[in-house]
């Protein structure tokens, strides 16, 4: 019996201090309940929490109607200077990549040969002059002693064939000269344009032959003005050759590694449709003067159609996007920003068209986003850098 007299009071014991901690944890619990009820209280009647943003305002201003893509430089013309004539290279006259002008020398070719077929040429045309001085000189003591009776009539006829085919052998001999000067000066090879060339691929004493299969001495590109190549999507051809001929079309553009704007404006459009691509290529004529773009750059270029004087734009940094599209966060009169969404026209100079959805004079927040949700309560802070 003893064994179970200390079991027994074993789990009286047991039982007793768990009743005394229920007791104790029950206690602890009901005297709590007024305070967190209270501290409910407080919390629910607690100002609400303004959160700071920026703000900027929806405005009417005038921007361009464009869009923005990738352009090619080129030259305005592109001449591959070719020889009229074989011959080696006496003198190159140009260093690679040379600024010319037009009527400069390039390329100077071996000419003594030509040069003594042209003087042989004009030692003939001499004699010729003086066959037909001779030749009037014979036919004038004829006629003269033709009135004396002392010459005939045939004779007088024979000297005038003798002076006509010195005439017209004179005459074709001065062809002949004429013809060796002028392929004389396919000897010295003039640029028929001003503008850039390339590498000079001969060099003294280089084979150069004439011909359609002639291979280029050189290529000069006019770099003054030139061209700026850009592919326009079909749907917007029959827009930009409206505006093209109305003169406001043009096409803009940063220099690469400086801060200048150029542009110019669109000056031809191609007349079809680039098969793989599918786009029109239209081309803006653009001073260059100095020389700081070039031909083969790739840059980025905005197409300017026309200017559109009344755009609703807000800031880029207003555009918030969703699952449901765009939408930026107007603030009222109460302060309270409220989700509004909006339909995009277009994006440009930092400033977003706003196609639909706000109404000039919107106030809409630019900084501050993150934090708010629909409704929620904001104060106006100042931007930084203001």
């Amino acid at each position: 019996m003893k064994p179970m007299k200390r079991i027994i009071l074993l789990l009286s014991f047991f039982l007793a201090i768990a009743v005394a901690a229920a007791g104790y944890w029950f206690a602890e619990g009901m005297s709590l309940r007024p305070a967190d009820a209270q501290d409910a209280a407080t919390r629910q009647h607690r100002p609400e929490t303004a959160i700071p943003v920026v703000l900027a305002q929806a405005k009417r201003m005038t921007l361009p109607v464009s869009f923005s893509t990738i352009g090619t430089i080129q030259p305005v013309a592109s001449i591959a200077v070719t020889a009229q004539v074989s011959g080696t290279v006496s003198r190159v006259a140009v260093a690679d990549g040379a600024q010319v002008k037009q009527g400069d020398v390039l390329i100077e070719l071996d000419a003594r040969l030509i040069d003594t077929q042209i003087a042989q040429a004009e030692a003939t045309v001499a004699k010729d002059e003086a066959n037909i001085a001779k030749a009037q000189r014979d036919l004038g003591r004829i006629n003269h002693l033709l009135a004396s009776k002392v010459e005939t009539l045939e004779n007088a006829a024979d000297a005038q064939t003798t002076l006509d085919l010195a005439k017209a052998t004179l005459a074709s001999d001065q062809a002949g000269l004429n013809n060796l000067r002028i392929q004389r000066e396919y000897y010295t090879i003039h640029a028929p344009v001003t503008g850039r060339i390339g590498t000079v691929p001969v060099k003294p004493g280089s084979t150069i032959v004439d011909g359609a299969q002639a291979s280029p001495i050189v290529t000069i590109n006019v770099f003054e003005p030139i061209y700026v190549a850009v592919g326009i999507p079909q749907r917007m051809v029959a827009d930009l050759a409206q505006d093209k001929a109305q003169g406001v079309a043009k096409i803009s553009l940063t220099v690469p590694g400086r801060n200048d704007k150029l542009e110019g404006p669109v000056t031809a459009i191609d007349n079809a449709a680039n098969t793989a691509t599918g786009l029109v290529t239209a081309y803006a004529s653009i001073l260059n003067a100095p020389e700081v773009l070039w031909p083969g750059e790739i840059l980025n270029v905005d197409v300017i159609f026309r200017d559109e004087p009344d755009a609703l734009a807000v800031p880029n940094q207003a555009i918030q996007t969703n699952p449901q599209g765009s939408f930026v966060y107007a603030v009222d009169t109460s302060q309270h920003a409220h989700v509004k969404p909006v339909v995009i026209d277009r994006t440009l100079n930092g400033m977003t068209v706003i196609a639909s959805g706000l109404n000039e004079g919107d106030n809409v927040v630019t900084d501050g986003q993150l934090l708010l949700s629909n409704g929620a309560l904001v104060s106006t802070k100042q931007a930084m850098g203001e």
